[in-house]
């Protein structure tokens, strides 16, 4: 493998990694999410807050699995 083929592919691993770490964020926000509807004693703001970050995190984790099997692939192109 090239220098340059292992460098693409040691940031797609970060990438996945990171990605991997909002998911577990947004599983926690989920539980947060739940235990405030189950109380019903938080202001709507607050729900809302939860709910927008759980929902930037599901975009996040995705966008950067996507980023990251793109550069898996680019990896495997320059190793050719």
């Amino acid at each position: 493998m090239s220098d340059e083929a292992a460098a693409i592919a040691a940031h797609a691993v970060v990438l996945q990694s990171d990605a991997r770490t909002l998911a577990e964020c947004v599983e926690r926000l989920r539980k947060i999410e739940a235990g405030l509807e189950a109380g019903g004693l938080a202001p709507p703001w607050l729900r809302e807050a939860v709910t927008a970050h759980l929902g930037a995190c599901v975009a996040a984790a995705a966008d950067l699995s996507v980023a990251a099997a793109h550069l898996h692939r680019c990896a495997g192109r320059v190793r050719s």
